[in-house]
Formats: structure tokens, C-alpha cells, sequence
């Protein structure tokens, strides 16, 4: 058996590129931002305060109702974040969702 067919971690043999307990993939963690980023970022932050006008001009007399909707919707959104949307799932006729899997060779 080649070495790269081997399986690794928990269900066979073992990689030496295999992680040890407590470690983590990404050990040197996101990387820093350059100035650039940085300064971009800062150049935006002090861009809201006219986009915000732009969007609450727009809320409070845009041209229909959807545009209007549109701008509500997003300083409502950036304030308090969206709504949660629950879902539920199930299967056929309100039952379990069936799991399997089926294989056929011709």
C-alpha cells in the first residue's frame, strides 16, 4: 500500500501530517492586515455617516416603496443584525428524513 493511500486520524493508520490532540491547522492564525487594508478600512469607516444620510434620504423619500423597503431594512439590519429565520426539516409526510444510499452496478 502506497503512502499516500493510507487513511489517517481516527479511522486507520496514520500521516505524520496528521494533527495531534490540541493542535491546531492554522498556527501562525489569520494573517495581519497590511497598512493598506488598514487604511481602507478607516477610509470607509469615515464614509458612513453619508452613506447612512444617503440611505435614510432614500427610506424617507425614494422614489416606491421597495427602494424605501431596501433602506429600512438595511439600517435596521446593520443596528440589530438580521432576524433569525428558523427552519425545520423533515421528511416525507412530515416523518423522519430518510438516509441511505443506493448503489446499483449494470
Amino acid at each position: 500500500m502506497s503512502e499516500n493511500s493510507q487513511i489517517s486520524g481516527k479511522r486507520g493508520g496514520k500521516r505524520s501530517s496528521s494533527f495531534k490532540p490540541g493542535q491546531t491547522g492554522n498556527p501562525g492564525g489569520r494573517p495581519k492586515k497590511t497598512q493598506e487594508e488598514l487604511d481602507l478600512v478607516e477610509a470607509c469607516k469615515g464614509k458612513t455617516p453619508a452613506a447612512l444620510a444617503v440611505i435614510e434620504k432614500i427610506m424617507t423619500s425614494g422614489s416606491n416603496e421597495r427602494n424605501q423597503l431596501s433602506a429600512a431594512l438595511a439600517i435596521i439590519e446593520r443596528a440589530w443584525g438580521k432576524a433569525i429565520q428558523p427552519q425545520t426539516l423533515s421528511g416525507p409526510n412530515g416523518g423522519e428524513i430518510p438516509v441511505g444510499i443506493r448503489v446499483s452496478f449494470k
